[in-house]
């Protein structure tokens, strides 16, 4: 027996690896190669292959429940809870509003080329961020699902997003350690001011566009 990747008998670790983190395989690079803990790369890696334990992928294993997501009544999906869902798209604004971006991205993949436009000189932070925000709606989505607690504020996902990245930040190389940390910690002082001018009512997050819009305008004006 041999393996495709390579001409010897032995399980071929070091090209499996080196096929995974291709730029031909889109995220996966970006995913494997973060500076994340393990289980954080799986959970992207699940979710870039549409494979987390959604309502909808349980259904399409005979799941007989409610299909309704956890934070508003729409059909749960990968996309809708992590992106298209109110409580994400609040998440995605804010976190836009703190790096000046004026729209949101509305899908995984999209998600690695509003990184790349928006902090274009900071591609080693790009999966460590992706990372904190999915994985700080996925937990409080199953803390809502199997512990009953109720969301009063989406902010409280960010804060928590920015807790995992400054938690993070001892993985990452010291050049880089200090940059990220003072960017969690300027992303946390716009959190609080923008929950503030939400209690005020003249909050301006929830007003940018979806990337899909914003990449209609940018054809439309081609034209």
């Amino acid at each position: 027996m041999s393996w495709k990747l390579s001409n010897k008998d032995k399980f071929p670790v070091k090209p499996i690896y080196n096929a995974l983190t291709s730029a031909e395989l889109g995220p996966f690079k970006f995913i494997w190669k973060a500076k994340i803990p393990a289980k954080i790369k799986i959970l992207l890696w699940l979710v870039a292959n549409n494979a987390i334990l959604t309502k909808d992928n349980m259904i399409k294993r005979q799941w007989k429940g409610d299909p309704s997501c956890y934070f508003c009544n729409c059909p749960e999906s990968m996309q809708h809870l992590l992106f298209t869902c109110p409580v994400a798209k609040i998440i995605w604004a804010t976190v836009a509003t703190c790096i000046g971006a004026s729209n949101i991205p509305i899908f995984f993949e999209q998600s690695w080329n509003w990184c790349e436009r928006w902090i274009s000189n900071g591609k080693q932070f790009h999966a460590v961020g992706t990372a904190a925000i999915c994985w700080a709606i996925w937990k409080m989505r199953n803390r809502v699902c199997f512990d009953g607690v109720k969301l009063h504020n989406p902010l409280a996902i960010v804060s928590h997003a920015c807790a995992l990245m400054k938690f993070w930040a001892g993985l990452q190389k010291e050049v880089d350690r200090e940059v990220l940390i003072k960017g969690v910690d300027d992303m946390l002082e716009i959190a609080v001011k923008l929950l503030n001018e939400k209690r005020q009512g003249t909050s301006q997050v929830y007003r940018l566009r979806d990337g899909a819009e914003d990449d209609d305008t940018k054809q439309e004006s081609r034209h």
